[in-house]
């Protein structure tokens, strides 16, 4: 059985978040079920249960907050393949089909681009693969990612698990919290260390996940299947950052990395609450 998981743990602000997904995934991807993973002592609304198929609980542990979470969800899942999705993103596009059969491999899959220099978070990637021995990293986001249930999946999350244990002061980067390390550096480096190769998509052909950090031009309509960004990137300084590149994108799933912009993404899942006949919720 194929579904999807999304996390929602420290706040009920990743609950209401994760209810959106949930809308947009009943909305326009119907027929494959949501597992919602979320602290024990987490109050979930008998309204907001009959939009998650699964509900898994997770217990704290230590050194482990928000994104770094998404680790230890190699067990959790109740799926055979499971598609994760970051509470904070949208799925506006009912074309999710065509994902699936692009991700499907066994143990672990995810899109972005091999790398073997340039800087990432706090370090440069050339010295993590100097010191790990590796032939590359992954540089990706990762707020969607899939995986099997079965022993590739097992050993890519127990390498990457180790990762964090073994070299948390190569790769460890905080968020702005200062409590919270991000999981991206410790997926990138397992995908090196077991010579994963990251899924690869064209503006073209319409990304499965677009994040809206250096976007302008939002538009996205989950009802109406609308899904429109562009992204700038390469910039330089004259006085203030100007784009040399700019790329029009028709992500399937809108990423609103810290709930920005909010006024779309407000009107977008306040579109969503208001079809499934639900209270908005803004933030």
């Amino acid at each position: 059985m194929q579904g999807y998981i999304t996390l929602a743990t420290g706040s009920r602000i990743f609950l209401e978040m994760a209810l959106n997904l949930a809308l947009s995934l009943k909305l326009n991807d119907a027929a494959r079920p949501i597992c919602l993973v979320t602290d024990r002592d987490m109050a979930i609304d008998d309204a907001y249960r009959p939009y998650f198929d699964e509900i898994r609980l997770l217990d704290p542990l230590p050194g482990f907050h928000g994104c770094l979470n998404k680790l230890r969800l190699g067990d959790l899942s109740p799926f055979d393949e499971t598609l994760y999705i970051d509470s904070d993103c949208i799925l506006v596009k009912n074309d999710m089909d065509r994902h699936w059969a692009r991700f499907r491999r066994d143990g672990f899959s995810i899109a972005g681009s091999k790398e073997t220099s340039g800087p990432w978070y706090s370090f440069d990637m050339a010295d993590v693969i100097r010191t790990l021995k590796i032939p590359y990293m992954v540089h990706m986001n990762s707020g969607v990612f899939y995986y099997t249930n079965g022993s590739e999946s097992r050993r890519f999350f127990d390498t990457a698990l180790e990762l964090v244990e073994r070299h948390k002061s190569l790769l460890g980067t905080f968020h702005r919290n200062k409590l919270q390390l991000a999981d991206e550096p410790f997926i990138g480096a397992a995908m090196g260390v077991l010579g994963i190769e990251p899924v690869r998509y064209t503006p073209q052909e319409g990304s499965i996940m677009i994040t809206t950090v250096r976007s302008s031009g939002e538009d996205f309509d989950a009802i109406a299947h609308r899904s429109r960004i562009i992204k700038h990137s390469d910039f330089r300084l004259l006085g203030r950052f100007l784009p040399r590149r700019s790329v029009a994108h028709s992500p399937s799933i809108a990423h609103f990395v810290k709930l920005k912009p909010k006024r779309v993404y407000n009107e977008l899942s306040n579109q969503l609450r208001a079809h499934f006949n639900l209270p908005a919720c803004s933030f």
